[in-house]
């Protein structure tokens, strides 16, 4: 238990708003707590810490989100195709077909004290169609869908991200909407790396949770290229797990097919032969684009 004295202390800068000395004492009680091997606690009280961020010094704002707002963070999902016209697996469709039918169903399911499933993790290789089947489920199911750009989201004092991650989920909570964290990586790794800094754990716990105790009208959607590099307590915060596979040599080939009808020209067993051996179905659009394009320029 820590001393009355650093209660006093911590009180007592609390009182006088004293924010930086604040934070700096309640750091040092988590730090207590994980000296004594209460690894939770020291965990849980450095989470509920997120928020308390250092005063502005000269030449700073007032107040640390003053130049940002939710409008400014959040980018509008693309036009998208329809799911039906996305190269998906069989269980990849299954799972969207579930989810959809639980958004449709979603009135009958709160009359039986039913929750549904709305916080969706979509993993696997990249350009294998998680970010474009995430703008197509907001297209399904009429919702706008907003992307969440990084580079506004993480801000450069201690605690700012964490404030701004939950002003993102309180507009999640009030909007019925499709909110994409697209590359999820960037924001959540797994915690305890020496590589990195104590501020980026703190983003990892603020993040889990907004998302474990967050209530959503929507859907709130992250994708990742690298699973293995996300913090393992971060799974279970979501209500389905979507792994969408490396695309086999045929299914390049269907996919290319596809591509090349759109664009109006019928693809060559030299472009099927390429693309079959395409890393990812991004990669094989980019073969049928260029093929495209030089047949526009000989006419």
């Amino acid at each position: 238990m820590p001393k009355t004295r650093e209660l006093i202390e911590l009180f007592r800068a609390i009182g006088s708003h004293d924010l930086a000395q604040a934070a700096t004492l309640s750091r040092k009680l988590a730090a207590q707590r994980g000296a004594r091997g209460q690894y939770r606690a020291e965990r849980d009280l450095l989470g509920a810490l997120n928020g308390m961020a250092k005063p502005p010094t000269a030449g700073q704002p007032a107040m640390l989100n003053a130049a940002w707002s939710v409008n400014g963070t959040l980018m509008p999902l693309p036009a998208s195709k329809r799911l039906d016209q996305l190269e998906l697996s069989h269980a990849v469709r299954k799972s969207f077909g579930d989810i959809i039918k639980e958004w449709k169903s979603r009135d009958k399911l709160v009359k039986h004290g039913l929750p549904r499933r709305w916080r969706l993790l979509f993993h696997g290789p990249s350009g294998c169609g998680k970010s474009a089947a995430a703008a197509a489920l907001a297209t399904e199911m009429k919702l706008p869908g907003f992307l969440v750009r990084f580079d506004s989201l993480i801000g450069a004092y201690l605690g700012q991200t964490a404030l701004r991650l939950r002003e993102l989920f309180s507009f999640a909570a009030q909007t019925p909407c499709v909110l994409l964290f697209d590359e999820v990586d960037a924001l959540a790794k797994r915690r305890g790396s020496p590589m990195e800094v104590g501020e980026l754990d703190r983003i990892v716990i603020a993040f889990m949770q907004e998302l474990e105790h967050a209530h959503g009208e929507g859907f709130i959607i992250a994708t990742s290229n690298l699973p293995k590099a996300l913090d393992d307590a971060l799974w279970r915060r979501f209500d389905l797990r979507v792994a969408f596979p490396k695309p086999t040599g045929n299914d390049l080939a269907r996919f290319a097919g596809h591509r090349s009808r759109d664009f109006g020209i019928r693809a060559t067993p030299e472009i099927l032969a390429q693309c079959r051996k395409a890393a990812s179905y991004a990669e094989a659009e980019q073969l049928v684009i260029s093929e495209a394009r030089r047949r526009v320029l000989m006419m």
